[in-house]
């Protein structure tokens, strides 16, 4: 092929290339600048969109609120304060004994009859409950009770000892104080306003010197007591003991409910009536649980503590008895 042919050639060729080459781009450019197009306008269109949803969900809050409001008014009725609405929770929680999920399922379902805007969740009532604790426990440390003559260097007050509350993994000494005159100064039982707590502590396990230490030091900051009111248990001997040794004991009471359990549990633990009785209790438990019957299950006592709460079981059987005596059953009934 002549030169001048063949140059023509590739020259149309190569010019065919950039010819395709910028219809291509043209065409990108356009779909790009139309997909920008449209992507800048969905985007201030969600911005519009999300700004005017805050808008409307502001107004509606403020609207129910001002609803509220306006019903509370209506039926002569004010908004409560914060001072009052932590009162109620505090009220419920101690004086009513509900838990911390019942109380503030009752502010809920209160909240539009006491003018309540939004009722506490269950933290913030756990919150409330510990600081309260933390200001009696601090105010504790000054308590005194009524003066003795007979131990004019103690400071008046009967300390109940107990570790038996369990916390997790780990169990709670707790010690109670209560005025030693407290029968001759108030009429009926001792009620939960006379009994105060001055000290708490939280462990794996309690041994008699750790008792023995917690003890001491809340005798160097109140005194000694007036006496010590306990269990049968042998750490709290084992502390007693300790402080005996160290000149810082007081009398000792041991309570009269462990004291007759104990006394019981050593004339009718090994007795073969007393074993037959707790084998048919727990028979008659795994026969009516889950059944229709669930309700006239025996209660349920637990071996540790049997013989504390062994009335139960006997209140029980006894009532069973007497709604159905022997034989009244049919045959093959539950």
């Amino acid at each position: 092929m002549p030169w001048p042919r063949a140059i023509a050639l590739t020259w149309g060729y190569v010019m065919s290339q950039c010819s395709t080459m910028h219809h291509s781009r043209d065409q990108w450019k356009h779909k790009a600048t139309q997909r920008g197009e449209r992507e800048r306008y969905q985007r201030k269109q969600s911005a519009r969109f999300k700004a005017e949803r805050d808008r409307v969900t502001t107004a509606l809050k403020a609207t129910q609120a001002h609803l509220r409001q306006l019903e509370a008014q209506l039926h002569g009725l004010a908004t409560v304060p914060k001072v009052d609405m932590v009162s109620l929770a505090l009220q419920r929680f101690f004086v009513a004994r509900l838990g911390f999920r019942a109380v503030s399922r009752v502010l809920t379902l209160l909240a539009l009859v006491l003018g309540i805007h939004k009722a506490p969740c269950p933290q913030t009532i756990i919150n409330w409950v510990i600081r309260l604790t933390i200001v009696r426990l601090d105010s504790a440390r000054t308590l005194r009770g009524f003066p003795l003559s007979q131990a004019p260097f103690t400071n008046g007050l009967i300390w109940m000892i107990d570790s038996s509350i369990g916390l997790g993994m780990g169990k709670i000494l707790a010690v109670l104080a209560v005025d030693a005159h407290h029968h001759q100064r108030a009429p009926g039982a001792l009620s939960v306003p006379r009994v105060h707590c001055i000290g708490v502590g939280v462990a794996d396990s309690w041994t008699g010197e750790a008792m023995a230490e917690v003890l001491k030091r809340l005798i160097a900051q109140m005194g000694r007591p007036a006496a010590d009111l306990k269990d049968g248990g042998s750490a709290l001997h084992t502390a007693v003991a300790l402080l005996e040794a160290q000149r810082l004991d007081s009398p000792c009471l041991d309570d009269i409910a462990h004291a007759a359990a104990g006394m019981l549990k050593r004339s009718s633990q090994s007795h073969p009536a007393f074993e037959r009785f707790v084998s048919a209790c727990g028979r008659v438990s795994g026969t009516l649980k889950h059944t229709l019957l669930a309700c006239v299950a025996p209660p349920t006592v637990r071996p540790k503590a049997r013989f504390m709460h062994v009335h139960r079981l006997f209140t029980w059987a006894d009532r069973v008895l007497t709604l159905s005596p022997p034989g009244g059953a049919k045959r093959g009934s539950i």
